[in-house]
């Protein structure tokens, strides 16, 4: 018991110089230096959302360039989940051991230099190969530039800047999709990659600045650098906390992905052409971005006035997807009272994505923030498999398209409990594990 209390002790005192060291390097930098490392890893994600999204706009114009049918990219998709989730998954432990500058520089180049490599893609098995490999890198920025994000401002504003910093995501999906096509109508559909491989290395030695404190400062622990990372996050009484979280994650993901991957098939049913049906994507990503800097906004609010609230949040958020799923499934609506719903889903969902990401920054000590991050979005990427699968089963089953919207309602009430559960948890985790967790109250 002793010997677990000094190993607590260690990585609390190494969790808290870690912090100390970034606050002291972004206090004496000033409000323009706080800026600008955020402005930083907000590009960093922006970044990682155009080029994890970018495979979406570029296989039509693939399969037409390639005559090959736009099923047989499935192995491609599939690469790139696949990717992201090991590069979600190996990033905290790796930090943790080398640094967080190290992996994430790393990872920025490896993104980088392997979508500009895919301009050489020739056939399935080279493009899978390559999105596979620049997946890897983009799934281990996004957990490094959110938890330096968290360090910018200071305990008070971390859940806030991380918010800030993951609506980077949608504002590079939203990018892509508007300037994808007119990209490749000019030049071809090489030059989504040329133009997502070549930002990144423009950005890597800002983000080397912004991550230097703090890959100093963890490197200088070799005790608590020996630890086990995942272990840790199921110790000092955040076992239950992990798990619900993972479980929320796993939901959130299941629903957005299976939406987004089937709706343009099932707005058919709903009075759309096949031409039209695409919009649908669109009103769900644009609905997301609102959501993302309206919930942005209301956390900021929350935080000045000292009563942070995010699982609340949430919960009314789900409770609106769920709301809007009911009368998409059952009410005979006009296409743009469709899409408004379709938008009011989007919001409410990747909202959702966003809020588990930052109930990890809120939950977990320094030491175990990129792994808490990962460990969230790699559960969730099991997710993003499992929705689109059950879809597509539904489907070939001759299940009624306004049914399988439905079904959707079943994970959304599955996180709204989830939620609960975490609010009990969290209480109960934080009592135990005090100083290690700031818990909503």
């Amino acid at each position: 018991m002793e010997v677990k209390d000094k190993k607590a002790a260690v990585a609390e005192e190494a969790s808290a110089e870690v912090s100390a060291a970034v606050s002291a390097e972004v206090s004496a930098t000033g409000r323009a230096g706080r800026c600008f490392a955020l402005a930083v890893c907000f590009l960093i994600v922006v970044l990682d959302g155009f080029n994890t999204t970018s495979i979406s706009f570029v296989v039509p114009t693939l399969a037409r360039a390639w005559q090959l049918a736009p099923a047989l990219f499935t192995p491609v998709f599939v690469a790139t989940n696949v990717g992201a989730a090991i590069g979600f998954v190996v990033t905290g432990p790796l930090a943790h051991r080398i640094g967080q500058r190290l992996v994430g520089l790393a990872s920025v180049v490896l993104f980088g230099g392997c979508t500009l490599l895919t301009v050489y893609a020739g056939d399935i098995m080279s493009l899978s190969a390559m999105r596979v490999l620049a997946a890897i890198g983009l799934g281990a920025a996004l957990p490094i530039a959110i938890t330096a994000s968290a360090g910018i401002l200071g305990a008070k504003h971390k859940v806030a800047a991380s918010i800030l910093v993951t609506t980077g995501m949608s504002v590079g999906a939203v990018i892509g999709g508007l300037v994808g096509g007119p990209l490749m109508h000019r030049f071809g559909w090489q030059s989504v990659f040329v133009l997502g491989g070549t930002l990144p290395f423009l950005v890597v030695p800002a983000f080397y600045r912004v991550l230097r404190t703090a890959g100093q400062a963890s490197g200088q622990h070799a005790a608590e650098r020996g630890a086990n990372q995942l272990k840790a996050l199921f110790k000092n009484g955040l076992a239950g906390y992990t798990c619900l979280l993972w479980l929320f994650s796993f939901l959130i993901f299941m629903d957005v992905y299976a939406l987004l991957f089937w709706l343009p098939t099932l707005l058919v049913a709903f009075g759309f052409s096949l031409d039209h049906a695409p919009a649908g994507m669109a009103a769900f990503s644009v609905g997301g971005l609102s959501g993302n800097l309206l919930m942005t906004a209301a956390v900021a609010a929350m935080t000045l006035k000292g009563n942070l609230r995010i699982k609340s949040a949430l919960t009314i958020g789900v409770a609106c997807v769920i709301a809007s799923i009911a009368a998409l499934s059952q009410a005979a609506l006009p296409p743009p009272g469709v899409l408004l719903l379709i938008g009011v889903i989007g919001a409410g969902l990747v909202n959702g994505i966003m809020g588990q990401t930052a109930l990890a920054v809120d939950f977990y000590p320094a030491n175990l923030r990129a792994t808490g991050v990962g460990m969230g979005h790699a559960m969730g990427r099991i997710g993003s498999f499992v929705g689109p699968a059950i879809g597509g089963a539904l489907l070939s089953l001759g299940w009624a398209p306004r049914d399988i919207i439905l079904t959707a309602i079943l994970p959304a009430l599955g996180a709204i409990v989830t939620l609960i559960a975490l609010t009990l948890t969290g209480r109960r985790a934080g009592s135990r594990a005090a100083g290690h967790a700031l818990v909503e109250h």
